[in-house]
């Protein structure tokens, strides 16, 4: 059960809770479990514990979202926009539908999360764990996957055009004949888990390149 002061205070907005954190940095906001349907454009829910909360829908555009823990919790068609979620604990979350578009993922573990349809055109997922993710029909245009974990992800119609997959694990991927990865950049990659595969130093993976490897690890 979340604390109920905190939730009262985190649907007074932002104007109330923001300056509340300020004042008490060393207090850890419980939200567990708790329905969240306001407006939390550039909300400060930093290191907070908000496992199996309910942000569905919710407008979350540049909020602060670093190292807060949402396992199991549903972010469904939420307004991520610009969100700072570095170092998050997403796994398990649902973020079918969710506007990530131009999110801070870095360092995230987003094990076993739904990403189903989101958005994560510009998004930065560097070093991100992406274990048994779905990314079924997401658009992840221009992301930055550099030493990300992509093990066992699920990528059927996913649009990878123009992602970084430079020193990337990858190993028993789902696609099908329409995740795209038009123009991608990759100077090397793991497959295996821990087996890194060398291009010369004067070039990057070429598309067909990229594709020989790839099928080694589905």
């Amino acid at each position: 059960m979340p604390n109920q002061k905190h939730v009262t205070l985190l649907r007074y907005g932002i104007k109330v809770w923001n300056p509340w954190r300020l004042n008490y940095p060393e207090i850890r906001p419980d939200l567990r479990g708790a329905i969240i349907r306001i407006n939390l454009n550039g909300v400060d829910l930093s290191y907070a514990d908000l496992s199996q909360a309910d942000f569905s829908m919710t407008d979350l555009i540049e909020a602060k979202l670093f190292k807060a823990d949402f396992s199991r919790a549903n972010f469904s068609v939420a307004n991520l926009c610009e969100a700072n979620l570095c170092g998050a604990n997403l796994s398990g979350a649902n973020l079918k539908g969710a506007n990530l578009k131009g999110a801070d993922l870095s360092g995230a573990d987003l094990s076993g999360a739904n990403l189903k349809g989101a958005n994560l055109k510009g998004a930065n997922l560097a070093e991100a764990k992406l274990i048994v993710t779905n990314l079924n029909n997401a658009n992840l245009t221009r992301v930055n996957l550099t030493r990300a974990n992509l093990i066992a992800t699920q990528a059927l119609n996913t649009n990878f055009k123009q992602a970084i997959f430079t020193e990337a694990k990858i190993d028993r991927w789902c696609i099908s004949e329409f995740t795209n990865f038009e123009a991608i950049v990759c100077d090397y990659l793991y497959w295996k888990s821990n087996q890194k595969e060398n291009q010369p130093k004067q070039s990057k993976l070429t598309l067909e390149e990229f594709n020989k490897l790839f099928q080694r690890a589905m």
